[in-house]
């Protein structure tokens, strides 16, 4: 018979059974029908907001797994219900009956719904990324909803960003550049809404800054369908929405993408080796100019950069520089005077000279050097000079400027009266 050999054991160790992970299956069934359960026993009278806002501090007090169910939670107070693929409720267990898209499309109707996701989040901030999640789904899946709940969605959104719940713009609404959906149209639609809302209650200017930060600022056309999806279909369109103001911001913004091309193209031609000939710079312009109907006060600054960026400054005194501006100007007169014919565009131009010379140190001293030359090449008139003098300067080293102006104002003033005793 043998005995089992006992293996040796270190004196004073207490030999301890390691624990399994018990790992516990997901149910978010359940989760959801303790979410409606609570929000429907708090109903007490019509009061919607009242009735939503203590549900949601019988929530808080539960033990309820949010880190685990924010999705649940979510789906359930915008639609009810769990989602299924498709932006569907499921249809299995209870549903809770007053909920986002049970809600009429307007923004007041929306508000009591965000003040609930605004008390949720301010003690549990990682419950925005369920949201975010959330609004996702539903931002996917608007093809199965029709057009009620497509702006229902759209204006729930807004509301989301207006009231500042802390929602990732970049996250949520670069789900918008969705092939299949733009082209049926349904993104036009809903983001047509989702800015009527938002700009209900915050300016443009807010509404650019959450467009940049969704990298959709430069992508408002993409927005349309194929065959729409021209400046005029989209001045039209967004006109006919009542957001004037923002087709004036997407004007600018073409505006200012245009004038850079511009640039690069007017630049290539100046620093081209042998340079191309003057006409051919004017060329470039004027069909730039044309096509796509740039100001001309805005295109004359444009010339004047290029001009001014083609001389090497590098290694040069205040001198040589004045004297490489002055052979600039005499070589590329022609160019200057083409688009610079009324007094309005002369006082862009003096202006943005001011600017220039103000952020470049090498050019601070040449201000008044420069305006005599452009005055004696019959660029700038001397009606513009003054009334730069007198009430159009910019506040960027207006002083310093106007000082070192003065014996150049003084000759011009006393010029214009001689000239009215003639």
């Amino acid at each position: 018979m043998s005995t089992k050999e006992e293996k040796p054991t270190l004196a004073g160790v207490q030999i301890k059974t390691r624990k399994r992970n018990i790992a516990v299956a997901l149910d978010p069934g359940s989760f959801a029908e303790a979410v409606v359960t609570i929000f429907e026993d708090q109903k007490d009278g019509d009061d919607l907001e009242k009735n939503l806002l203590a549900g949601v501090k019988v929530l808080e007090a539960t033990a309820l797994d949010f880190s685990r169910y924010g999705d649940t939670l979510f789906e359930v107070l915008f639609a009810g219900g769990r989602l299924a693929a498709g932006g569907n409720v499921v249809e299995e267990g209870k549903k809770l009956d007053t909920n986002v898209l049970a809600a009429e499309p307007k923004k007041e109707a929306m508000v009591p719904y965000i003040k609930v996701f605004q008390t949720l989040l301010r003690k549990r901030p990682f419950l925005i990324r369920p949201l975010e999640n959330t609004l996702i789904k539903l931002l996917k899946s608007l093809d199965f909803y029709d057009e009620l709940g497509r702006d229902k969605i759209a204006i729930a959104t807004g509301r989301c960003f207006a009231m500042k719940l802390g929602v990732q713009p970049d996250r949520v609404l670069q789900s918008m550049l969705n092939d299949r959906m733009v082209a049926k149209g349904l993104i036009l639609q809903y983001a047509t809404t989702f800015f009527q809302d938002y700009l209900a209650t915050e300016s443009i200017d807010d509404l650019v800054s959450l467009l940049r930060k969704a990298r959709l600022d430069t992508h408002l056309l993409d927005l349309f369908p194929p065959q729409k999806r021209t400046l005029a279909d989209l001045d039209e369109h967004f006109k006919g929405a009542g957001l004037e103001r923002l087709v004036e911001y997407n004007r600018k913004k073409q505006e200012e993408v245009h004038l850079q091309e511009l640039k690069v193209a007017l630049a290539e031609s100046i620093t081209a080796d042998p340079p191309l000939p003057v006409s051919e710079s004017i060329r470039i312009v004027h069909d730039a100019k044309k096509e796509w109907q740039l100001p001309d006060t805005e295109v004359i600054k444009v010339v004047w950069t290029v001009l001014v960026e083609a001389i090497p400054t590098v290694g040069k005194n205040t001198q040589q520089i004045k004297g490489a501006i002055l052979k600039q100007v005499k070589a590329y007169e022609k160019l200057l005077n083409a688009f610079c014919g009324s007094a309005r565009v002369e006082a862009s131009l003096i202006v943005h000279l001011q600017v220039c010379c103000y952020e470049d140190s090498k050019l601070l001293k040449l201000f008044t050097d420069i305006v005599r030359m452009l005055y004696d090449n019959d660029i700038l008139a001397e009606d513009t000079i003054l009334w730069w003098a007198k009430k159009g300067s910019h506040p960027k080293g207006r002083n310093v400027f106007l000082r070192d102006m003065e014996p150049f104002l003084k000759w011009l003033e006393e010029a214009e009266e001689d000239e009215d005793e003639e």
